[in-house]
């Protein structure tokens, strides 16, 4: 029980409008205000209740961050807060008072509110300025009030993304984060075990969940669902087709899962998502690579092509290499980024023609010199490299998938890499072999 000799009292006056308010806390958990106009009770409140409010809560506030108390809880006051266990009578006298209707239930007056905050503000600040040791009880009433509601907001959240896997069916793979709000969390999506226990241990356990895929997913690939080649009906037979293939994978399920999506949707509204960032971090290698694009194709299939729409598909970068100089390592992105390393520290190197058979000879000796590591995949590195070099949000370099201005050259060339048409494929192959450089084989 909060204990006061007598109630706060204010009282005040301005433009022929008179105020008068008493009100005080106690140990319960419910609001009482009973707001009056000439002596008349309004059920359903109105300006002068809001006026009272925001005053109410604004003083609260303002003396909450002077005692430093909501930096040291990590805490914000809600006007909830400061209702709990509050009785209030709010009276006010006006000369032309104007209701929502005849039964005078609601007061409309819009000069009302302001002058009633106003007077509130002024009186009630200095009541609390007279009165500092009663004031704390109130204050550290509303903290706790405050922090209440707090730890319920996060074990309802908790259940919630708890219930969500549960029902799922989502295997225990996934490593989950703390924060349970869309906003500021990460999912990587890993390409098996091994990288999936260095992320897991080099991941910031708070906004960073990883989520270990076995192996190389099935190609989900389609036609444009929305196609209409073959009449009306052909891109709801698509759709059909396009959704029951994803569905026979018990990996992309997982994954669609793990998002918080539903894998039989037809739409997918983005409140469901569960990660503000969606991450595709596999290894800087051939099959890594693959992996991507067959990860990539999923997600440019309607409904899920939403994600990328939307900015919330990225793209990690991992090294492939790490060049051992003494107790310091220099890592290295992939074969094209290592030879230009090369060459920048080379100046007889920089003098040749390039790609030469002198070039590529002398290349070769300058690689047998260096301690160069390569990774065979994530998983060789260790928890603190993989967060220097691809977690880590101050040191990463992270790619954001976008489509291009001409979304018809995207799809066909989609269609092109991972279609069914071999010959087309094949073509396309063989038309830009010429411009491949540091094939990694």
């Amino acid at each position: 029980m909060i204990y006061l000799k007598k109630p706060i009292y204010i009282e005040g006056k301005k433009s022929n409008i008179e105020i008068e308010c008493s009100l005080k806390w106690n140990a319960g958990y419910s609001e009482d205000i009973f707001p009056y106009t000439n002596n008349i009770y309004q059920k359903d409140g109105g300006t002068h209740l809001l006026g009272f409010r925001s005053a109410l809560t604004r003083v609260i506030n303002k003396y909450a961050t002077e005692n430093n108390l909501l930096k040291k809880n990590k805490l914000t006051i809600s006007g909830d807060d400061i209702k709990e266990g509050l009785t209030c009578v709010l009276s006010t006298k006006i000369p032309d008072p104007k209701f929502s209707s005849q039964t005078k239930d609601k007061l409309v007056s819009s000069e009302v509110r302001m002058i009633v905050e106003t007077i509130i503000n002024e009186k009630l600040s200095i009541w609390f300025d007279q009165n500092p040791s009663v004031s704390k009880i109130i204050l550290a009433k509303v903290i706790q009030a405050a922090m209440a509601r707090d730890v319920a907001r996060k074990a309802r959240e908790n259940v919630r993304r708890k219930g969500a896997l549960e029902l799922s069916g989502l295997p225990g793979k996934l490593a989950d984060c703390q924060i349970g709000k869309q906003e500021g969390t990460e999912l990587f999506i890993v390409e098996g075990d091994s990288a999936g226990g260095s992320a897991k241990q080099g991941r910031n356990r708070t906004n960073q969940a990883v989520l270990p895929l076995r192996g190389k997913i099935l190609n989900t690939y389609v036609e444009d669902l929305n196609s209409k080649k073959n009449g009306n009906s052909s891109g709801s037979d698509q759709r059909t087709k396009a959704l029951a293939k994803m569905i026979s994978s018990n990996e992309i399920v997982t994954l669609i899962n793990a998002l918080g999506l539903d894998p039989k949707a037809q739409e997918i509204d983005l409140k469901d998502l569960r990660y503000g960032k969606i991450i595709i971090m596999t290894d800087a290698d051939v099959d890594g690579s693959h992996i991507r694009a067959l990860l990539l194709t999923f997600f440019n299939n309607k409904p899920f092509n939403k994600l990328i729409e939307n900015g919330h598909v990225y793209l990690a970068q991992p090294p492939l290499f790490k060049i051992n100089k003494g107790s310091k390592g220099i890592y290295i992105k992939d074969e094209r980024e290592l030879e230009n390393y090369i060459i920048g520290n080379n100046k007889e190197l920089k003098k040749v023609k390039k790609n030469s058979k002198e070039f590529l000879k002398h290349l070769d000796i300058e690689k047998s010199k260096m301690n160069i590591q390569r990774f065979k995949g994530l998983g060789e590195m260790n928890p603190e490299e993989l967060w220097n070099t691809t977690l880590d949000p101050e040191t990463r370099n992270l790619l954001q998938v976008q489509y291009s201005k001409d979304l018809k050259k995207d799809q066909s060339l989609i269609h092109t890499l991972m279609g069914n048409d071999v010959a087309l494929r094949k073509d396309f192959i063989i038309s830009n072999a010429i411009n491949v450089e540091n094939l990694d084989i």
